[in-house]
């Protein structure tokens, strides 16, 4: 049998979210957003219309807020009204994705010409082009331009009004975050980003149940905290940058989400005294010697800033609480990387099951992140950064790097495990609740790790289970000539079979035991029932990790 190895997740290495971790936690530099000054309670109540602020930095950015409290309700009419919302967008565009919206400029400024708001709003928040200040005026109606020059949203130059933000539809919400233009001004340690492909990646992984405490570490525009709050009695979202916590909480109100608290601080500093069922973290994992960027460097040596989540999260956890990361790590020569990453884990309390997407040579990896930011540089200035990251890299030892979904989940009772897998080639929709069924499975696996105890369990396949077999013809007729096994959705594990496997698997009915069902396999290999034990309880281990056999009664639990 044959693993997906590569490319499932590639995403996930892609885009980190804008949180600045630092050295440690500093509570005088902790502010919060959506809170009562002076209550002391918490969590605070919520407080309808104006955003409560405490102690708000003081610098040139606008607050995005707006005077009147009554226009994010109007704003949500008005673009509700236009059909600024994903399918809408989609559909006017003729596109498949929001992120193919720069494949086309000419066809895309034919197909938005008409004149129409929600032409408008697409060339002036997604296509990033000026409009004229009379049809932005007529776009808004009965909104006053006014009212969104002073909350920040756009700017004013001459007859034009170009975007100060991005506004983006993405999944029955809008999201404010800053333009990519920032990271070419001085300003750029203060850029928020938005919707990046590890952005896509983390909220199809995120295991969503009903918590009654979330927490979004690093929480960038706010994107999974929003995600978060259908299925949490109240979300935490924590970013150390102030322009992040007040964009976030500019969003929270837009999409008149109220049960987020937006607070300022870094790593869990913010949160020192609370416990949560889920914490979900995008960080700035890149692997770098520099600190020019805080949504892609930690300014943390080599993988440090995945490492201190990993092994401070654990306090904040509830028991059966989940933890989840996009990291990235460092992999030394001369070792197994799951091995060494295990040692992130000693002594957490946690059960933990790590996915690796990808692992990239020093060369390959530097030269993506570098060109991922580095738009003026040129040749020479590219050449020159690429060997002061190399040199890094061989200051420190690194032979590769790993990237990947770390996901833990607090047991404070038994032994603890630890599984280090490679991902599989497809996602296929939400996976957040294959993720909990893969530590339902392992719970399972480690309830019969002597092979007579699992042969003495029930097995069925999945529901999602496909097998694919390919026929060739011969002198005798057809023949089977290969086989596939794959899953239909999900954590999209695939791979090659044979006609035993598949016989075995298609068998796994639930309703006999593996003991039962082996001297019918025994016979049908001409193989003595004994000898072939060992080498089915190996196969079924790695069936039933993956997910294509279920401990009976499974087949719809996690």
């Amino acid at each position: 049998m044959s693993n997906g190895r590569k490319n499932s997740m590639q995403r996930v290495s892609d885009s980190p979210r804008l949180l600045r971790l630092g050295a440690g936690a500093s509570p005088a530099r902790d502010k919060q957003w959506f809170c009562n000054p002076g209550s002391g309670a918490w969590p605070p109540p919520t407080i309808p219309g104006r955003i409560m602020m405490m102690n708000p930095d003081q610098n040139s950015d606008p607050l995005f807020d707006f005077a009147d409290a009554d226009d994010y309700q109007r704003l949500r009419d008005l673009l509700a009204a236009a059909g600024f919302l994903d399918e809408s967008v989609l559909e006017a565009i003729g596109i498949n994705d929001l992120p193919d919206l720069a494949s086309d400029h000419p066809l895309l400024l034919d197909r938005t010409a008409g004149g129409s708001a929600l032409h408008t709003l697409i060339r002036l928040f997604l296509m990033e082009m000026p409009v004229e200040a009379d049809t932005f005026a007529q776009a808004i109606r009965p909104m006053a331009a006014d009212s969104w020059l002073q909350a920040g949203l756009v700017r004013r130059h001459g007859s034009q009004v170009t975007a100060a933000l991005k506004l983006l539809p993405f999944r029955n919400l809008i999201l404010a975050f800053d333009l990519p233009a920032l990271l070419q001004t001085p300003q750029r340690s203060r850029y928020v980003m938005g919707i990046g492909g590890s952005t896509i990646t983390l909220s199809q992984l995120t295991i969503r149940r009903h918590c009654r405490q979330t927490l979004d570490l690093g929480c960038g525009c706010g994107v999974h905290a929003f995600l978060a709050a259908p299925h949490s009695s109240r979300v935490a979202a924590v970013d150390l940058n102030p322009r992040a916590v007040r964009l976030a909480a500019f969003n929270a109100r837009l999409n008149n989400i109220s049960n987020v608290d937006c607070l300022e601080g870094d790593f869990f500093g913010p949160v020192a005294e609370r416990q949560f069922d889920l914490i979900i973290s995008n960080p700035p994992f890149v692997i770098s010697p520099e600190s020019r960027f805080i949504y892609r460097d930690a300014g943390l040596e080599a993988d440090s800033v995945c490492r201190r989540i990993a092994r401070q999260a654990p306090a904040f956890l509830t028991e059966g609480g989940f933890c989840q990361i996009l990291c990235n790590w460092a992999e030394k020569d001369g070792g197994d990387w799951g091995q060494q990453l295990a040692q992130w884990f000693g002594g957490s309390n946690c059960d933990v099951w790590v996915m690796r997407s990808e692992s990239l040579s020093p060369a390959a990896y530097g030269s993506k992140w570098i060109r991922h930011t580095e738009f003026s540089d040129g040749e020479t200035g590219f050449s020159q950064r690429f060997h002061q990251w190399l040199d890094y890299y061989e200051r420190l030892g690194i032979a590769s790097f790993g990237a990947g979904l770390i996901t833990m989940r607090r047991r404070s009772n038994g032994t603890n495990w630890f599984c280090a897998d490679e991902s599989p080639e497809r996602m296929i929709g939400p996976c957040g609740e294959d993720v909990a069924r893969g530590f339902a499975l392992r719970d399972f696996l480690e309830t019969v790790q002597e092979d007579a105890a699992l042969l003495a369990c029930r097995l069925r396949f999945s529901p999602d289970l496909r097998l694919e077999q390919q026929f060739t013809p011969s002198a005798q007729g057809w023949q089977v000539s290969g086989s596939t096994i794959q899953l239909a959705r999900g954590l999209a594990f695939q791979g090659n079979s044979d006609t035993f496997m598949a016989n075995l698997m298609i068998h796994c009915d639930g309703k006999r035991t593996l003991q039962e069902l082996l001297p019918d396999m025994a016979a049908a290999l001409k193989a003595d029932p004994a000898r072939l034990a060992p080498l089915v309880c190996q196969l079924i281990r790695k069936l039933v990790e993956q997910g294509f056999l279920l401990p009976a009664g499974q087949e719809n639990e996690s």
